[in-house]
């Protein structure tokens, strides 16, 4: 009678398990997926692509007022990766790899260097606490941080 007692202790403990490895696993394959797509979207999108998409996926995001649930999470990688593929970069290979990837600020950044928002539109999204260094470095470089 005892033994069969503890029969459920155990069936719970590999349930339990099985649930820490599957999280595990989903987890691995999400990292090795987005290490691999940077050199893959890279191509993809071309050098000089990347400009119009970055160009194309910011002004999106601000029409909606840069409600991150209205993205689509490939879309932000991909413009991610395009930040990073500019000569002034907004954004780096090094923080795409780490899990990173722009933010409203970053975009706002972007949309007012290229003239599509306004100093009072950009003041609304700016926060260098949430932007990147490189950035931030461009605001600073602008004088306006």
């Amino acid at each position: 009678m005892r033994g069969q007692a503890s029969q459920p202790i155990w069936i719970i403990i590999t349930l339990l398990l099985a649930l820490v490895v599957g999280i595990t696993m989903y987890q691995l394959l999400s990292k090795t997926q987005a290490t691999q797509t940077f050199d893959d979207w890279l191509g993809e999108i071309e050098i000089g692509n990347a400009e119009n998409y970055l160009t194309t996926f910011c002004r999106t995001w601000e029409t909606n007022g840069f409600v991150e649930s209205t993205i689509d999470e490939t879309n932000l990688a991909k413009a991610s990766v395009s930040a990073a593929a500019l000569t002034t970069k907004y954004f780096t290979r090094e923080e795409f790899e780490e899990g990173e990837v722009l933010n409203p600020c970053d975009c706002a950044v972007y949309l007012w260097k290229k003239g599509f928002v306004s100093e009072v539109q950009l003041n609304q999204y700016f926060d260098p606490d949430r932007c990147h260094t490189a950035t931030n470095d461009i605001m600073e470089a602008s004088g306006m941080w």
